[in-house]
């Protein structure tokens, strides 16, 4: 009796690390009956395409979490990379694209720095600190932008490369840089040194210094690493839609923590993971382009979203004795 118990425990939790997966199938599956139209190669490839900005940014957002730290400036970081090519690229002066993209990645980074700065020299809690970060490079965003929408007549033909280019005709670009990321961060995270040491880090930081692991320095390596990824994200976002506004990356940031918050249920259930993060912006992408496939009002898509993260992280928080991995608000 005990061990059949035993068992039917094992396969319940089983189970509960591809709940994320299953709600994925079944949202999908559900929208596909109620909109003939939704169902189609064309709007799958819509879906994905989308879900692939949010799921990019996401993934850079989770490498700060796995700290147990938080980075509220991933959208900040995202607009200013974007901005910062496009500023390069306006005039006819200049039209060399890698050059502006470079640059507008080392902007992206220095933001993280700043952030890393203040959070691990500082002391400064990473909620605030970053959100304060958020608010003053918005500033400078509008600087650079002239709080306006950004584009140029001389912006070079490799501007839409990154994101309207479709391989094979089909595949969209985004997807295919997603995918690249996605493998080079789980490999990064889950088979190296570097890896052990974050978890490690975001288990216990006090800890780490008996066992020789720098926690300062692995939380700062974080930080720069999640604002490269984000920082490109905004690049390929604003060659997607061929234009830069000083909200680009702010109107994804929240979708990109909701979907690091439920990645925290797949796989891995009470631990932030690259793969349930792409496969929660997933969900979340399906949810909003379904809700507009009906013909559903805007609240909808955020009644249905905000109830989604809820049931997820409610789900793990009751089935998990540790719930969800907290981030520190204090030092």
């Amino acid at each position: 009796m005990r061990q059949n118990t035993v068992e039917k425990g094992n396969v319940l939790m089983g189970a509960t690390k591809y709940l994320l997966l299953f709600a994925a199938v079944i949202v999908f599956a559900l929208f596909s009956i109620l909109a003939p139209r939704f169902c189609t190669v064309n709007n799958i490839m819509n879906i994905i395409n989308s879900a692939a900005i949010t799921g990019m940014m996401a993934i850079g957002m989770t490498i700060v979490m796995e700290t147990g730290e938080m980075n509220m400036a991933v959208g900040a970081e995202a607009t200013i990379a974007a901005a910062v090519v496009g500023k390069l690229l306006e005039g006819p002066g200049f039209n060399v694209y890698i050059v502006a993209v470079l640059a507008g990645l080392a902007a992206a980074m220095l933001v993280g720095a700043l952030n890393a700065f203040f959070v691990v020299k500082v002391g400064i809690p990473s909620f605030i600190g970053t959100i304060a970060m958020t608010t003053f490079i918005n500033g400078f965003i509008k600087i650079v932008t002239g709080n306006r929408y950004m584009f140029s007549q001389y912006w070079p033909d490799e501007f839409s490369f990154l994101g309207q280019t479709r391989l094979f005709g089909v595949v969209p670009m985004p997807v295919v840089l997603l995918i690249v990321i996605a493998i080079l961060t789980i490999i990064l995270m889950d088979h190296t040194r570097f890896g052990r040491y974050v978890n490690s880090v975001g288990i216990s930081p006090a800890a780490c210094k008996n066992v020789g692991i720098n926690a300062k320095r692995t939380i700062v390596c974080c930080y720069l690493l999640c604002a490269l990824i984000t920082g490109f994200s905004g690049i390929v976002l604003s060659s997607e839609v061929m234009t830069v506004s000083p909200t680009l990356g702010a109107d994804v940031l929240m979708s990109a923590m909701a979907a690091t918050m439920m990645g925290a249920t797949f796989l891995r259930p009470g631990r932030y993971n690259i793969q349930g993060t792409v496969v929660a912006a997933l969900l979340l992408t399906i949810i909003s382009n379904g809700t507009v496939s009906i013909g559903a009002a805007d609240f909808v898509d955020d009644l249905i979203q905000g109830a989604v993260i809820l049931l997820a992280v409610g789900f793990i928080s009751l089935t998990q004795k540790g719930g969800l991995p907290s981030v520190k608000f204090n030092k």
